[in-house]
Formats: C-alpha cells, sequence, structure tokens
C-alpha cells in the first residue's frame, strides 16, 4: 500500500494543484468592459448613485459604470476586482472598482474610469494601448475590498431640543 501511494502521490498533488487553479479561476465571470470616454480621467459626477463630486474620486477614482450590477441603486458602492483578459498588455491582478453609475455599452458589464481601464494593464504603455482598443476582454468577481471613507465627528450635546 505505502509503494502504491508513493508511485501515485506526485500524481494526485499535481491534480490537486490543477483543480485548486481552476476553482480560483472559475470564481470569475467573463465580460467585456468599455471606459468612459470623458475628458477627465477619473469618474463622472453625475452617475445614477448620485454621490456628485465625490463619486469622481471614490476609490482613487478607479470606478465604473454597470446597468446590470446596478441594480436599481443596491448595486452602489460595490465593488468588484476587474482584470483584462489580454496577456500581452494586462495585469493578472487587474483593478478593483467602485459601482458608482449605471451604464450600458455594446456587449459590456463594465464602463470603467480611464483611470480603473488603464490600470489593468502591466504598463503605461500597455495602458495606452488599452485605451487604443476601446473595449476588451474581462473576467471580474465581487471583492470584498475596504475603501476609505470620510470619517465624521458627531459630538454629543446635552441641548434637548422641542
Amino acid at each position: 500500500m505505502a509503494q502504491l501511494l508513493r508511485r501515485h502521490l506526485p500524481v494526485i498533488l499535481s491534480l490537486i494543484l490543477f483543480l485548486s487553479k481552476a476553482t480560483a479561476d472559475a470564481n470569475f465571470t467573463v465580460s467585456r468592459a468599455a471606459y468612459y470616454p470623458n475628458s477627465d480621467i477619473k469618474g463622472t459626477e453625475n452617475g445614477a448613485c448620485e454621490y456628485g463630486a465625490f463619486g469622481a474620486t471614490l476609490n482613487n477614482g478607479d470606478v465604473s459604470a454597470s446597468a446590470s450590477l446596478y441594480r436599481d441603486g443596491v448595486g452602489c458602492g460595490a465593488c468588484y476586482q476587474v482584470r483584462c483578459t489580454n496577456p500581452y498588455y494586462c495585469s493578472p491582478n487587474g483593478v478593483t472598482i467602485v459601482i458608482t453609475d449605471s451604464g450600458a455599452s455594446d456587449g459590456t458589464d463594465f464602463i470603467l474610469s480611464q483611470h480603473a481601464f488603464t490600470r489593468m494593464a502591466q504598463s503605461t504603455d500597455a495602458g495606452t494601448a488599452l485605451l487604443t482598443l476601446g473595449v476588451v476582454g474581462i473576467e471580474y468577481r465581487r471583492s470584498a475590498h475596504i475603501i476609505n471613507l470620510p470619517k465624521f465627528l458627531i459630538e454629543r450635546h446635552n441641548y434637548l431640543f422641542s
């Protein structure tokens, strides 16, 4: 029995490693992404989530519109890891974005800010090439990204309002 196990152990371990990699990649949804054509590289101040000027700079400008993930406002503030699939241009890590708007483009799930779109690339030159392409193949998954939101201090007073 021990000899049989020793003989097949490398095959079993290779199979486990292969299956764990396949399972990790299976968590991603395959789609396409475009980017906001506005002149500002960050997001829009007029997003459907009504964040105003804060929505353009939220998450350092790594924001997105999505018709399917917006879900009548329930999807506002949700974070997703988005990575493009072209190995020549794209980083394996991609970018983590926040949903701040609802919008659709031809066959895409995301319309990213230019900032987020270029952050999917391996380099600045690759980011420029992605912008030239306009629409790229991606894969995405929900992320538990923590956003540093502004903090407010509300002081307690002993006043009674009537």
